[in-house]
């Protein structure tokens, strides 16, 4: 199996098991585990970038630059619901292992899938063109740039000269007739 698919499996599976770990405790004897509540969801948050890189494609070849994003998003957005928890917890409370576990899993993917360039060792980033060249989302300068060539428009014809109208004189007055 190719070196990223394996780590994105091994992380997405320790994602997995993070979610049946206790997420809260009480004094360290009442536990609460992920299932109980937004495991399900971090569960298939996780299972999403597993399933990629266990099924799509020839498993000796690099997953697709098109479906890493399939990838880091949902393990981002897992990082994100055990985060938000871990911060949000009432006092008295404490975050169990379980939400530890996701949240560094997730950070952990997303690095993962965007900086680990396989056999080639880590590409880390050196600026924020590099973190958006690795995530494919495109610069400011893409964005503005035409999707398309525009074909060269036609030659406009030229304008017909204006008609100029000459002063009006003034109304002749009539001569005196001598005799």
């Amino acid at each position: 199996m190719e070196k990223k698919r394996k780590f994105i499996l091994i992380i997405a599976v320790v994602g997995m098991i993070g979610t049946f770990l206790p997420w809260a405790s009480i004094s360290g004897f009442v536990t609460v585990s992920g299932t109980e509540g937004d495991g399900w969801i971090t569960l298939a948050l996780f299972a999403i970038g597993g399933a990629i890189a266990f099924f799509n494609g020839e498993k000796t070849e690099a997953i697709k630059k098109k479906l890493m994003a399939a990838v880091w998003i949902p393990a981002a957005l897992a990082t994100i619901i055990a985060l938000s928890k871990i911060f949000r917890l009432p006092r008295g409370i404490n975050a169990g292992i379980g939400l530890w576990l996701i949240a560094i899993a997730g950070l952990a993917q997303v690095c993962v899938t965007l900086f680990f360039k396989g056999a080639g060792g880590w590409d880390i980033p050196k600026s924020v063109a590099d973190v958006k060249a690795a995530a494919s989302i495109p610069s400011a300068k893409e964005e503005a740039a035409p999707s398309a060539t525009a074909a060269p428009a036609a030659p406009a014809a030229p304008a017909a000269p204006a008609v100029s109208e000459a002063p009006e004189a003034p109304p002749a007055e009539e001569e005196e007739v001598k005799e």
